[in-house]
């Protein structure tokens, strides 16, 4: 498991509890909310962050090809909204709810199925 590494707080305003924290992982970056945030920045933070999933279904079929599941394997992260992602990860803990994508572990709640997965959640929270 990878460090994450705190990049940026940046308080929704002055004197406000929550923030939204650049985290790093060494493979990629990640906008989480933090709500009581009292990190800084430079400092090392547990990596299991808790996503409010939209959606989270399997990347491919069992009896599709080897080459298309190669394919659509591939971890991914893109930023949909202000604190929204949608990418594509492996679990690592079907039962957990734990997917890795970047180097980042995603609490994702409940999954029905394993391997790679394809999802969606409007927050990332630390």
């Amino acid at each position: 498991m990878e460090t994450l590494i705190v990049k940026r707080i940046q308080r929704f305003s002055s004197g406000s509890d929550s923030a939204e924290v650049t985290l790093a992982s060494g493979r990629g970056e990640i906008v989480a909310f933090s709500f009581p945030c009292d990190f800084s920045e430079g400092q090392a933070v547990p990596n299991r962050l808790f996503g409010i999933a939209e959606e989270v279904c399997s990347a491919y079929l069992s009896d599709w090809p080897e080459s298309v599941k190669d394919a659509l394997s591939v971890e991914q992260l893109e930023r949909v909204g202000p604190l929204g992602y949608r990418g594509c990860g492996r679990v690592i803990d079907q039962t957990a709810g734990l997917v890795e994508v970047l180097g980042f572990i995603l609490d994702l709640g409940t999954l029905s199925c394993g391997g790679h997965v394809e999802f969606e959640c409007t927050r990332i929270d630390l």
